[in-house]
This record gives C-alpha cells, structure tokens and sequence, in this order.
C-alpha cells in the first residue's frame, strides 16, 4: 500500500471571509502542505452539456489520515486546482488512511 503512494501533491485549506483594509471581502489561506498520495484518475470521461463537449475529471486520492484533511481541503495536481467532494476515513480500528474524491476546476497554477 505504502509502494504505491507515489505523488505528492499539494493542498491547503482556506478560512472564511475575512474583510480586507479597502471593506472588501477575501478568502486567507489559513494552511498549505504536501502529503504523499495514491492518485487514481477515476473518470476522465466526456459528456456533452449543451451541446458543447465538456470533460468532467476525478480523482480519487488516498492518504495517511491527517486531521487537517477536510471536504473544504483543495488540492493542486499536475499544476491544476482540485475540489474535494467527499472524505471518508478507514477506521478498522486505528485511523491509517483517508480516501478524497477531488474534481478538476478550470484554475491552472504556474508551476515554473
């Protein structure tokens, strides 16, 4: 299991609004990590959504349980921004794993 926790991506939580000095409101990214994960390209596949072509991606990634992992956690991959839509953890007995589904969103970030 732990052989094939062969990526290492990065993630991080953001808080709520916060009101910035100009009254406007901004989200603060309160923590960012990079945990070694097995990533599994679970969906990859086409739809077509009026009548334009779209592609929906999933992910499913596995992790060693870490409390600060939570359904708000976003995940960068391959230099493009993941959701997280559900987190489960194995708990038979000790808490050793948690499984993430994370979806694609159209938000690249410049890895260079």
């Amino acid at each position: 299991m732990i052989g094939k926790m062969n990526r290492y991506p990065t993630f991080y939580n953001e808080a709520s609004f916060t009101q910035d000095a100009g009254g406007g409101v901004t989200q603060v990214e309160t923590e960012r990590w990079q945990a070694w994960a097995e990533i599994q390209d679970r969906s990859g596949n086409s739809y077509s959504g009026q009548a334009t072509d779209l592609t929906r991606y999933d992910y499913r990634v596995k992790v060693r349980y870490d409390s600060r992992f939570s359904s708000k956690t976003t995940m960068i991959y391959e230099g493009q921004v993941c959701v997280c839509n559900s987190v489960t953890v194995e708990s038979e007995g000790y808490k050793e794993f948690m499984t993430l589904n994370f979806t694609r969103t159209e938000t690249w970030v410049d890895l260079s």
